[in-house]
Order: C-alpha cells, then structure tokens, then sequence
C-alpha cells in the first residue's frame, strides 16, 4: 500500500467518529436535537491543546505543539470501532470494565498501525504516551479532552439544560484535572465551574459543593 492510500485510510478510521455520537449526554437525560459526535469532541480537544500548549510556552514551559496536535487527533481514534464507552459505564463496571476499555483500545490502534506501515510505529508510539501520560505533551491532551467536555457542558447549560443534569460531570472531572499537575488547566476548570455554578443559581438549583482550593 502506497503512502496515499495509508493516508486514506487513516483518515476514513477518523472518519467513522463523526457518526458516533456521544453517549455521556444522552445518559444524563440532556435532551438535544442532535447529539454530538465523537469527532466533533475531537476537533474541540485539538483546539483546547493547541490554546493550552500555546499558553504554557508563553509561560516558558517547553512543549512540543506538532506532537500535542497528532496526540489529540489520535486520543479517540479507537472509538471508530468499540464506540463510546460513557463514564458512568466504567465506573458501573468498576476495575474491570475500566481495565477492559484500556484492552480493547490498545488492540484496536494495534490493529489500525498494523494496517499503516508508514504511521503504524509512531501511533503506537503516541498511543503508549498517553496510556502512561509520561509527557507533558500527553499531559496537555488528557486535560483538553476534559476542558472540551466541560466545555460543551456549559454551552449546553447556556442553551437551556439543566445544571443539575450535567454537575456529575464537573465532580467526576475534577481528580482527573488535578493528577495533570497543570496549573492553566486547573484554572480554566476553576473558571468553567464558576461558570456552571451561575448556570444554576440563574435557574435557582443547589449544587453539591466543591471545594476548588
């Protein structure tokens, strides 16, 4: 297979993710016309990295932004075939559902780099990085994809959800954050939460408490 045609079909793996919709939404009873898909989620996560990487080299933080950019593009792929798996079903499943995941993703980007001889070793490469979250750059992946998912939250709530629908996202968020060790992405989660408490007073609901000192 020739360089061109690996791209394609790499691209047509990427593809898929545009028709699969994000089940988290759905589950937490958020009514919408149309449900995002996962590939909508992946472009917002490029952006979220690419703003935050950018913010961190102005801070004087060394980051390598064109392997932030394909880690992004990549952190879903596998997705096009085992679909979303939401949160709420890895923590139902507890461990083993969450160790389950974990197999089924990693034999998917194997098979996928299998079939790309050309990309195969670096996805594999970026793949095991953020698997083991062993750079900054995987670091900075990890919490855009969360920021993006807050993100759409908000502008959900901003549309008129319930606040009180999508809170257990913000809770459940919030030890992922903070383990990145990343100060810009806990002061946009710090903002966005802000953001989600307005939502719901504006709509005279209480919200569990959380403590963001």
């Amino acid at each position: 297979m020739n360089i061109s045609k690996e791209i394609i079909v790499l691209a047509k793996q990427g593809e898929t993710l545009k028709k699969i919709g994000r089940s988290g939404w759905a589950l937490a009873g958020v009514d919408r016309v149309r449900q995002e898909s996962v590939g909508e989620h992946s472009f917002g996560t490029i952006l979220m990295a690419l703003l935050i990487s950018k913010a961190l080299i102005h801070q004087g933080v060394k980051v390598n932004v064109n392997r932030v950019a394909m880690m992004a593009a990549i952190h879903d792929l596998p997705e096009s075939v085992i679909s979303d798996i939401p949160r709420t079903a890895i923590e139902a499943g507890g461990e083993n559902l969450q160790e389950g995941k974990r197999t089924a993703e990693k034999k998917v980007i194997q098979s996928i780099a299998e079939r790309s001889p050309s990309f195969g070793s670096r996805l594999l490469e970026l793949w095991s990085d953020i698997e083991k979250q062993a750079s900054i750059e995987a670091r900075v992946v990890l919490g855009a994809d969360v920021i993006d998912m807050l993100i759409h939250a908000v502008s959900l709530e901003a549309a008129g959800a319930s606040p009180d629908l999508l809170h257990q996202f913000f809770i459940n968020s919030r030890t992922s954050i903070e383990t990145l060790g990343i100060s810009i992405v806990e002061d946009i989660f710090r903002d966005l939460f802000k953001e989600h408490i307005e939502h719901a007073n504006r709509q005279g609901i209480t919200l569990k408490f959380i403590n963001l000192d």
